[in-house]
Order: C-alpha cells, then structure tokens, then sequence
C-alpha cells in the first residue's frame, strides 16, 4: 500500500538502470529495452542444479557442489550478477532506491513459484545484515526483497527469526576461506519454534561464493528446520 501511495505521488521520471526519461515506478523501475538486455543475459546458459550459478563449462553441477553438496536443497536467482541485474543491485543497496526492490522482490518470487523443487514451503527468512549497514542504509535490503517475495508465493515472511549476533569485516576483499571463518558463529536464530520442522526460503540480493547463505542455511538447520531453499536476485558463474 505504502509503495501504491508513492508511486501515485512521486512516480519516478527516469529509468532505473540507464536513466532514460519516462515515467517508472515500483512495478516498472526501468524501461522495455533494459529489461529486454537482462532477459537476453539470462538466457544463453545453463545453471548448476544445486546452487544455481550459470555454467560456463556445461555439465549439471558447478564445480563447488561436485566437491561438496551445499547445505541448503536448492538455490537458484533471476539472473547472472553482471549488466543490468548487477546495476540493479547497487542502486538498490547503496543508492538506496528502495523501489526498485519491489519489482526485483516479485520477479525472485515468481521463480520460485515456477520451480516444483521449492515447494513446499513455510516461511520466508530474508539474511540479516550488519549493525553498521543498517545504520547507514536504514533498510536491510535483503528484507525488502523477502517481503516481495512472501507477497507474490503467499508465504509468510519473518523478518526477525535469524539475526546476526556478530558485526565482521567487510566480505568484499576477502577470499572464500576468509569469508567462511569471518562469518563463523555472526547468525543466531531466535524463536526457534517458528522454524522448528518447517521448510525455509532464505532470501538474499546476492549468490556469489556463497559464504553467507551456506552459514545461514546451516544455522537454521542446526536450530531444527527441516529443509532451507535459497532464492536471490542475482549470483555468480561456476566451473
């Protein structure tokens, strides 16, 4: 209803991505050619059955997932973490153009509703962030997300059962060993009831070397849920 109001208010008069003039909002951040271009990207690889990422050697499993099975059941994205989607996601998490995340937030849902290996599910979980990012951002972007998502499958969304307990460095410069024991013991799930038995839908903008979701995924494991999926907006290419 919020986003109703300030799309009927203050619609947007550029395109998200590339900033042609026009009329946008929440349901149509950016114009038909930008969402042609990331339609286009999506379409010429294959994606790892397990984890989701696109493949560039062919094959059915990337090669982390033939080394080891993830944590989680499945994970999958919209699409690859390059052009468009790529600038869809900084927009979203540093120029804190929350709008955008309604239309991304929808299509996540939407591939997860066409996905038979998802289902069923209980609960959506979006991955909490850092004390610091929510300072600065006042939003966490993942629960924007979530919260679109939840809407468009008719799942209840709960913001407020995994948390993170332990502020760390930045991911970014970090190599994934790095990453992994940086993220070690930074998740706690609280009223573990709700996710006791229960299969969970971790949402996050991002699947790159996936330190963050596998930590989430084996916390909330750990804490009793039955079965974790993953769905993000974007994710990264394997081998």
């Amino acid at each position: 209803m919020v986003e109703l109001i300030l799309d009927i208010l203050l619609p947007h008069n550029a395109c998200a991505l590339c900033r042609k003039p026009g009329v946008y909002w929440s349901r149509k951040p950016w114009c038909e050619e930008c969402d042609t271009r990331m339609q286009e990207s999506r379409e010429p690889l294959e994606t790892c059955r397990r984890c989701g990422k696109y493949l560039c050697s062919g094959g059915v499993l990337c090669t982390e997932c033939e080394e080891k099975d993830p944590p989680f059941f499945i994970a999958r994205a919209v699409g690859p973490y390059e052009n468009g989607f790529k600038i869809a996601v900084k927009i979203l998490k540093f120029l804190c153009r929350r709008y955008i995340g309604v239309r991304m937030g929808v299509m996540m849902g939407k591939v997860v509703a066409n996905e038979p290996q998802f289902w069923p599910l209980d609960l959506v979980v979006p991955v909490p962030i850092s004390e610091a990012n929510l300072k600065q951002r006042g939003f966490n972007q993942g629960e924007v997300l979530a919260r679109q998502v939840a809407r468009t499958i008719k799942v209840k969304m709960d913001a407020h059962v995994l948390v993170r307990v332990k502020e760390t460095p930045s991911q970014r410069e970090l190599s994934k060993q790095e990453r992994e024991a940086n993220l070690k013991n930074a998740f706690q799930v609280q009223h573990g009831q709700k996710i006791r038995g229960k299969n969970i839908l971790l949402v996050d903008d991002v699947y790159t070397t996936g330190s963050t979701v596998k930590e989430c995924v084996q916390v909330l494991l750990d804490a009793g849920a039955n079965r974790v999926a993953v769905i993000t907006w974007a994710t990264g290419k394997g081998y």
